[in-house]
């Protein structure tokens, strides 16, 4: 530490601070609200794809199937080095968010801004610290894609995920956007000698690790330093990336001092040359006649879908970025020390064209971006390390000029030069001279006491922190609900009592839990109090939910008849459902779960939840049996309430399809939203072709069938509506442009 203080007090006089100020300010959006967490545990033999969400249940228990990394020969070393061995993303010990609206209410929500002269941070803690926009005060113009819409859709960690800025995604080696996309962390303001600092941070539940974030406006630059701890005596393997979305047009060119990329559009990953390679096919080095070069691949307009892992010689760079420009040659770059550059681009595509106007609150292209992203690893696809009680940190930096378009949509190399140039420049740019001084600084107050909480964020922080008796990481304040405010309080109150009492009270015992606990330290805390005290339907439905997380069946499957024989509950006969081995033999305990419910949790503060996630998840169940006089039943036995859900719907149109009420199908499908539906959108395509065959059939009469052309001529003449658009992250619909 002492040669940072020495660089930073040496420098200090050099390079300040903008004068700032951070205010609290309303932002208008239009806005579709996440729901509560998902109370049936989402368990890991559970989870599928990367992205995108599942229609379906899975039975059986265990730990599923892996999704291990593979990339193609063609890849470097280092891509192969800590390659992810299992893409799947856990949900415990937290919620799956899986429940969203489609609302779209045009409303304030709360927001907080660090502003100078030049331009104006916003920053939104409740989607975990993500800043909204930076909007350049002199220019008139975002430098970010500041959505006008929070919508949600199923892409995310959790699965719920709203498009726009740059948010921090940090999770102990795991792929995707963040644990955090849709929940509020703690923001504060940290005083120093160069003004405020602005600081978001939270802890992670899934290996007891840390995060921050300091930010500061420099120069007429937004300068941003990640921070993670780990605090424990386990080493961790880590997965961070900085994902900027800004606005983008065909005509958007990407710029990186990049010789080749990673590319992933396609499966599995492959190397290929940048900027310049054959018409997008990965690995394509032709020249064609007379040695003319493939496409130039740094202008959006050349995708159909893009995922490109760009790939930096770092030691013959002057530092790696990523950077953009529109047609009126304003450059964006993203400055950074990092092993990682990335772009991402839906793509000039009816799919990809479909999910960004979906993000955007509908319309067409009201929501073009493309993401900008960078992180420690060379792709998202690996893990890299962070050792026991150690910090990983470093400082990125955003900042514009106007350039010469003659240069910046010529020669790519001309172009990168113009770049260079610019940097290098003290007053203009962000030579290395200044990012180092506030590299320094950065550490040097990284933990430093917060003058002042902005906002709260979750109480898991603090519950560790009791659990271990003293505090994780210098410098962050982390805090427990005030036992008023009973909601936020019931979350944690049965882990609280489990450190200070050793057991559950009367109060945790008569209703039911709103989280879970499944790490080893928790665990073991769990089977202590069963050795200390007596066991509770609690203590088995906690310990059944943490053994099968850890891919056993028999035992958790005792736990989970235990708790049910002390207190009949719906989460434990749930999880007996779904750790059978046939839809068959499931059914009678989801059976259970309703009727268990209904009739002796009517009451609890979790049955609205319960419900609700109840209803999805017999919904798809039954969908996927195709067991059309259960789904008849059910769809009847739901109260009007709850009739809402996504699967709840689908349910209802394929009863209406195995019924022949094409019309009512088509009724519905052509006017719903389906906000949680992702790569099952493909689902609604075939439902709603399916309805219009049937309506054309039903017209022709059923004396004769329906011949090809006339199935086609039903598809063609009624295509699928914009509301259904396309499947999440394919590549090609015909009905949606």
């Amino acid at each position: 530490m002492l040669a940072k203080v020495l660089l930073y007090s040496a420098a200090a006089t050099a390079v300040v601070a903008d004068r700032t100020t951070i205010k609290k300010t309303p932002l208008t959006v239009m806005n579709s609200e996440t729901l509560p967490g998902n109370l049936l545990p989402g368990f890991m033999f559970m989870q599928g794809a990367i992205e995108g969400g599942s229609v379906g249940v899975k039975l059986g228990g265990g730990r599923g199937t892996p999704l291990p990394f593979t990339p193609d020969d063609s890849c470097t070393d280092d891509i192969f080095e800590g390659a992810n061995e299992d893409l799947r993303s856990p949900q415990l010990p937290y919620l799956t968010q899986d429940m969203w609206t489609c609302d779209r209410k045009t409303e304030d929500i709360d927001s907080w801004q660090i502003e100078s002269e030049d331009i104006t941070v916003t920053v939104t803690p409740q989607f975990a610290g993500k800043v909204w926009g930076i909007f350049d005060k002199k220019r008139e113009r975002e430098w970010l894609f500041a959505n006008r819409a929070h919508q949600p859709a199923n892409i995310g960690a959790l699965k719920s995920w709203a498009a726009g800025g740059s948010e921090w995604n940090w999770s102990p080696g795991i792929i995707g956007h963040s644990a955090f996309s849709e929940t509020q962390v703690y923001l504060a303001r940290v005083e120093t000698e160069r003004g405020d600092l602005l600081r978001v941070y939270e802890y992670d539940r899934y290996n007891s690790s840390v995060w921050q974030v300091d930010m500061a406006i420099v120069n007429g630059s937004f300068v941003a330093h990640p921070r993670i701890t780990n605090p424990t005596d386990c080493d961790l393997r880590g997965y961070w990336w900085t994902c900027v979305a800004v606005d983008a047009k065909p005509s958007t060119r990407i710029f990186s001092p990049a010789t080749h990329v990673a590319e992933t559009t396609r499966e599995p990953m492959r190397d290929a040359p940048w900027p310049f390679f054959a018409g997008a096919i990965e690995n394509a080095t032709f020249t064609g006649y007379d040695h003319q070069v493939g496409a130039d691949m740094s202008y959006l307009q050349n995708y159909q879908i893009g995922d490109m892992f760009l790939r930096i010689p770092q030691d013959e760079v002057y530092t790696p970025y990523i950077a953009h420009t529109q047609e009126d040659g304003f450059v964006l770059v993203h400055g950074h020390p990092l092993n990682g550059t990335k772009f991402f681009t839906w793509g000039q595509s009816g799919p990809g064209r479909f999910m960004q106007d979906f993000l955007a609150g509908g319309g067409k292209r009201q929501g073009d971006y493309a993401e900008l992203q960078v992180g420690p690893a060379p792709t998202q696809m690996q893990t890299f390390p962070v050792p026991k009680n150690s910090v990983r940190e470093w400082t990125e930096w955003f900042k514009g000029f106007d350039g010469n378009t003659e240069t910046l949509f010529g020669d790519y190399d001309g172009a990168l030069n113009l770049i260079d140039d610019w940097m290098r420049r003290p007053e203009e740019g962000m030579p290395q001279e200044t990012v180092g001084d506030w590299d320094a600084f950065f550490e040097l107050h990284a933990t430093d006491q917060p003058a002042e909480i902005l906002t709260k964020g979750q109480p898991w922080g603090a519950l560790e922190e009791l659990r271990l008796g003293h505090p994780m990481v210098e410098g962050l304040h982390f805090e427990l609900p005030r036992e008023s405010d009973t909601t936020a309080y019931a979350e944690v109150r049965p882990w609280v009592e489990l450190v200070k009492q050793g057991t559950f009270s009367e109060a945790s015992l008569a209703v039911m839990p709103t989280s879970y606990q499944t790490t080893d330290s928790w665990y073991s805390l769990l089977q202590r109090s069963v050795s200390e005290h007596s066991a509770t339907w609690l203590h088995h439905l906690f310990l059944g939910i943490a053994r099968t997380e850890r891919g056993d069946i028999g035992e958790p499957l005792e736990h989970f008849s235990a708790s049910m024989n002390l207190r009949p509950n719906p989460v434990a006969a749930r999880c007996m459902a779904v750790l059978q081995q046939t839809q068959e033999a499931a059914w009678p305990y989801y059976e259970q779960a309703w009727k268990v419910l209904h009739e002796d949790f009517v009451a609890d503060p979790a049955y609205d939840r319960l419900t609700a996630n109840l209803v999805t998840e017999i919904s798809f169940f039954l969908q996927q049996a195709g067991w059309y006089d259960s789904m008849q039943t059910f769809l009847v036995a739901v109260p009007e309430k709850y009739r809402q859900n996504d699967a709840y719907i689908t349910m209802q149109v394929m009863v209406n399809l195995h019924n022949a009420e094409y019309d009512a199908a088509a009724a519905i499908l052509g006017k719903e939203c389906f906000p949680t539906y992702a790569k099952a959108r493909a689902d609604l395509m075939d439902m709603w072709n399916a309805a219009q065959e049937g309506i054309a059939q039903q017209k022709k009469g059923h004396d004769s069938t329906l011949t090809n052309v006339e199935k086609h001529q039903a598809r063609v003449q009624h295509p699928v509506p914009e509301n259904i658009g396309c499947q999440y992250a394919s590549e090609y619909c015909n009905t949606y442009w």
